[in-house]
C-alpha cells in the first residue's frame, strides 16, 4: 500500500481583518497595558491570542478569555464572536476537536444575533471542515451547503469555490467519487481568471486522487503534472513534496500495470522515474524536519522497489529481484521506525503490510505471515475495514504458500463474506434517482414557463382592449366592444384549452417521476426532499435489520452465464420485495447477492420485530419454493442465510445529484453479524430481536457464539414451522 498526498486545508477561518505577525507581540503587549477598557482593547487581546495560537495554546486561550469577558461586560457581540472563533482555530490547531465544535457554535450564536451573513457562512464552513476531521461526514456537508448558499447570496464568488472544494475532498473522503468530481470541476470553473495558484494546484491534485480510485489512470497523471506545474512556479517545498510523491505513486502504478500486461520495455522507465519522483519528495520532508512526510516516503520508495522486485522475478532473474526486494525492506525498515516514534498507526498498518508483501515475495512465508497477522490485529484495533478485508486476503495467499489449505479457504472465505460491507450501491439505482430528480425539476421548470406565458398573455390581451377603446366613438364604440369582448372570449377560451393539454402533460410526467422516486426512496424523505430541497438525517430508537445472503453464491456464478445470473438475482429480489412490502417492511439496497432490509422506519411502529422475523420466515419459504424453477432449468439448488438484530439507527440520504437512502449504526454491522453467524436454511435473530418476538414463535437457542470485533453474542434460530397465537 502507498501514501497519496492531499494538501487539506481548513479554509475561511474567519481570520480577524488585523491579522498580525510574531514580530509585533511585544508592540501590542506594550500598547494593551495604557488601553482602557473598551472596544478597541477588545481586538487587541483577540489579535494576541490570535499571534500566539500556534506557539503558546495557553497564552492564547488566557487573552481570548479575557477578550470575552471584557467583551460581555461592554456588550461587544462583535468581539466576542471573534474571540469564540479564534479559541475555535486554536482547540483544531492542538487537536482538541470536540472544543473546536463547541467555541464555533457560540461564535456562530452571537453571528446570527448580529445579522453577520459573511461571518455566519464561515463558521458554516469552519464548522463543515473540524466534522470532516471527526468522520461525522453528513453533519459536515450539512453545514458546508450551507455556507455555500449563504456565500451564493453574498456573491462571494471566491469563497464559493473554496466551500466547493471542501465539498468535493468530503465526498472523496466518503468514497462517492462521481459526486467529488462534480464538485471539484465546479470549483474549478469559478476559478477561472484568478491568480490563486494554491486553489487550483489543491483542486488539480484532488482531482488525479479521485481519477486514481476510479482508475483512469491517464486522466490522474494528467492533473498531477499540472499541479506540478503550478508548485514549481509558486516554489513552495509543501506544494512540491506533495507533487512529487503523487506522480512517484501514480507512475509506479502505472509500472505495476504495464508490467503485468507483459509491457516490460514500458514498465522498467516508468519504475526510474518513480523513484527520482519519490526521492525528491524524501529530500524536501528530510529538510523542513517534516517527520510524518518522511515516514511516508520511506514507505512508498519501498513500495517501487518491492514491485521492481515483482518485475524482475517475471522477468526469471531472481538475483536482481532480490536486490530489489531487499532495498525494499530497508526503506519499509526506515518508515516504520518513524511512524513508531510518532505513534502513527494507520502508518504502522501500511508498512507492516508491505514486510508481509516482500517476505511472500522472498519465500519467507514465516516472516509473511508474522507481518500480516500484527496488521490484521492492529487493523482490527483501529476498525479499519479496508486493512482488514486485505489482511484476510493476504493471510489466504501465505497460508496456500504453507500448503496449509484448510487455513486459506477459511481466510479466503472471511474475505468474501466482508467484501459486500465496502461495495458501493450499483450505478443502476444511482441512475434511477438521477432521473428522477432530473424529472421533477423538469417539472417545475415547465410550470413555471406556463404560469409566465400565461400572464403575458393576459398583459396582451388587456393592452389590446385599451387601444380600440380609444377608438371607439358613438355605435361603431359599441361594436367594437362587442367584437372585441367576442375575439377575446376566443383567444383566452383557445389559451385556456392548450394550458389545459400542457398541464395534462405535465401531470401525467410528474406522476411518472413522483412513482420513480417513491420507488427509490421511501414517502416520507421523498416528500421532505421535494419539498425543502434536502432531507434531514434522523434517529430511529428501535428499528429491527435483516441482512439475506446466498450461501457459495460465488461458485453458483461460475457455473451460470451472466443472464442466467442476472435472472436469478432477479427473481430472488423481486420475490423479496413483495413480502418487504407486505410487511410494511423499508427496503434499503441489494450489494451482490446481498438484500437489505429494516422495520420500523421512516414511519416507527410497534411492530417491527414481528414483522421483519415473519418476513425472514417468508423469504425462506420463497426460497425453497423457488428451487424447483430452479431445478427445472438444470440449476443447482439455492439456499440463504438470514440474519436480524434490534437497535438504533440514523437513517437519511447522501449526496446532491445522486440520492442514496442509507441507514447506519452499530445496529447495521450486527445484523450483518447475525447473518454470518447463521446457517442455510435458518433466520438467526439476536437476543434484542428475540426479547420482543419471544411470546410470537418458538425458537432454538444457540447460546453464545463468538462473532468478528464484537466478542460473544447470544443467537436463536426461529423455527418457521411453529408460530404461537
Amino acid at each position: 500500500m502507498r501514501f497519496y498526498s492531499l494538501c487539506w486545508l481548513l479554509l475561511l477561518l474567519c481570520f480577524p481583518a488585523n491579522m498580525v505577525s510574531q514580530s509585533l507581540a511585544d508592540s501590542l503587549l506594550g500598547v494593551l497595558q495604557t488601553q482602557p477598557a473598551d472596544t478597541q482593547r477588545v481586538h487587541l487581546l483577540n489579535d494576541l491570542g490570535w499571534e500566539y495560537k500556534y506557539d503558546d495554546a495557553s497564552k492564547a486561550r488566557q487573552y481570548l478569555q479575557e477578550s470575552i469577558t471584557l467583551s460581555e461586560k461592554i456588550n461587544f457581540k462583535k468581539g466576542a464572536a471573534q474571540a469564540f472563533n479564534n479559541l475555535g482555530v486554536v482547540a483544531a490547531i492542538h487537536g482538541d476537536i470536540e472544543q473546536a465544535l463547541i467555541n464555533y457554535e457560540q461564535a456562530l450564536s452571537l453571528r446570527r444575533e448580529l445579522n453577520d451573513q459573511k461571518g455566519v457562512a464561515s463558521l458554516y464552513n469552519n464548522l463543515g471542515n473540524l466534522q470532516e476531521e471527526k468522520g461525522d461526514y453528513l453533519g459536515a456537508l450539512e453545514n458546508l451547503q450551507q455556507s455555500f448558499a449563504i456565500r451564493q447570496q453574498l456573491r462571494d464568488t471566491q469563497r464559493m469555490a473554496r466551500v466547493l472544494y471542501n465539498i468535493s475532498y468530503v465526498h472523496e473522503r466518503m468514497g462517492n467519487y462521481p459526486e467529488a468530481l462534480d464538485y471539484v470541476l465546479r470549483h474549478l470553473e469559478l476559478l477561472k481568471g484568478t491568480e490563486d495558484t494554491y486553489s487550483l494546484f489543491n483542486a488539480y491534485t484532488l482531482l488525479g486522487n479521485i481519477n486514481v480510485e476510479l482508475e483512469i489512470y491517464n486522466e490522474a497523471l494528467n492533473y498531477y503534472q499540472q499541479a506540478l506545474t503550478i508548485a514549481e512556479d509558486i516554489g513552495d517545498d509543501y506544494e512540491l513534496a506533495i507533487a512529487y510523491n503523487n506522480l512517484g505513486n501514480m507512475l509506479d502504478d502505472l509500472a505495476e500495470r504495464d508490467y503485468k500486461d507483459e509491457n516490460f520495455n514500458m514498465a522498467r522507465p516508468r519504475f526510474t522515474q518513480a523513484l527520482g519522483y519519490l526521492q525528491r519528495a524524501l529530500a524536501i520532508y528530510q529538510k523542513t524536519e517534516d517527520s510524518e512526510g518522511a515516514g511516508n516516503a520511506n514507505n512508498n520508495i519501498g513500495v517501487v522497489y518491492k514491485n521492481l522486485g515483482s518485475y524482475f522475478l517475471d522477468l526469471e532473474e531472481p538475483d536482481s529481484a532480490n536486490i530489489y526486494l531487499q532495498r525494499s525492506l530497508s526503506y519499509l525498515d526506515k518508515a516504520l521506525t518513524i511512524h513508531q516514534q510518532l505513534n502513527n498507526r494507520k502508518g504502522i498498518i501500511e508498512t507492516y503490510n508491505g514486510f508481509g508483501d516482500v517476505y511472500r515475495r522472498l519465500e519467507n512465508t514465516d516472516k509473511a505471515l508474522s507481518y500480516t497477522k500484527d496488521y490484521l490485529d492492529l487493523a482490527i484495533e483501529m476498525d479499519d475495514q479496508k486493512f482488514i478485508q486485505k489482511a484476510y486476503k493476504d493471510l489466504s495467499r501465505v497460508y496456500a504458500d504453507l500448503k496449509k489449505y484448510k487455513k486459506a479457504y477459511k481466510f479466503r472465505k472471511k474475505y468474501d463474506e466482508t467484501r459486500y460491507e465496502r461495495l458501493s450501491e450499483d450505478m443502476v439505482q444511482q441512475n434511477a434517482r438521477r432521473q428522477a430528480i432530473f424529472g421533477d425539476y423538469q417539472v417545475q421548470l415547465e410550470n413555471e414557463r406556463q404560469e409566465k406565458a400565461l400572464v403575458a398573455q393576459e398583459a396582451q390581451l388587456q393592452r389590446t382592449t385599451l387601444f380600440r377603446n380609444s377608438l371607439m366613438i358613438g355605435a361603431l364604440g359599441l361594436l367594437a366592444i362587442v367584437l372585441l369582448i367576442y375575439n377575446r372570449y376566443r383567444i383566452k377560451s383557445r389559451a385556456n384549452q392548450e394550458l389545459a393539454d400542457k398541464n395534462s402533460i405535465i401531470a401525467t410526467e410528474k406522476k411518472r417521476s413522483d412513482d420513480l422516486l417513491l420507488n427509490i426512496l421511501p414517502a416520507e424523505t421523498a416528500r421532505e426532499l421535494k419539498e425543502n430541497g434536502k432531507a434531514k438525517a434522523k434517529q430511529y430508537g428501535s428499528v429491527t435489520v435483516l441482512f439475506s445472503d446466498i450461501v457459495s453464491f460465488t461458485q453458483i456464478a461460475e457455473t451460470l452465464s451472466a443472464t442466467e445470473l442476472v435472472t436469478l438475482l432477479d427473481d430472488c429480489f423481486r420475490g423479496f420485495d413483495k413480502i418487504a412490502l407486505k410487511y410494511g417492511i423499508e427496503k434499503i439496497k441489494t450489494i451482490g447477492d446481498a438484500y437489505m432490509c429494516v422495520g420500523g422506519l421512516p414511519v416507527p411502529n410497534e411492530t417491527h420485530a414481528y414483522d421483519v422475523v415473519r418476513a425472514g420466515i417468508e423469504m425462506q419459504a420463497f426460497v425453497k419454493d423457488y428451487n424447483y424453477t430452479l431445478a427445472e432449468r438444470g440449476i443447482a439448488n439455492l439456499a440463504i442465510r438470514i440474519g436480524i438484530h434490534t437497535g438504533p439507527v440514523v437513517a437519511g440520504i447522501v449526496g446532491s445529484t445522486k440520492f442514496a437512502y442509507d441507514i447506519w449504526g452499530d445496529t447495521v454491522n450486527l445484523a450483518a453479524r447475525m447473518e454470518s453467524g447463521g446457517a442455510a436454511g435458518q433466520v438467526n435473530i439476536s437476543r434484542t430481536t428475540y426479547e420482543k418476538v419471544k411470546d410470537k414463535f418458538a425458537f432454538e437457542e444457540r447460546g453464545k457464539i463468538e462473532v468478528k470485533n464484537k466478542g460473544a453474542i447470544e443467537m436463536y434460530f426461529v423455527n418457521s414451522t411453529f408460530e404461537k397465537v
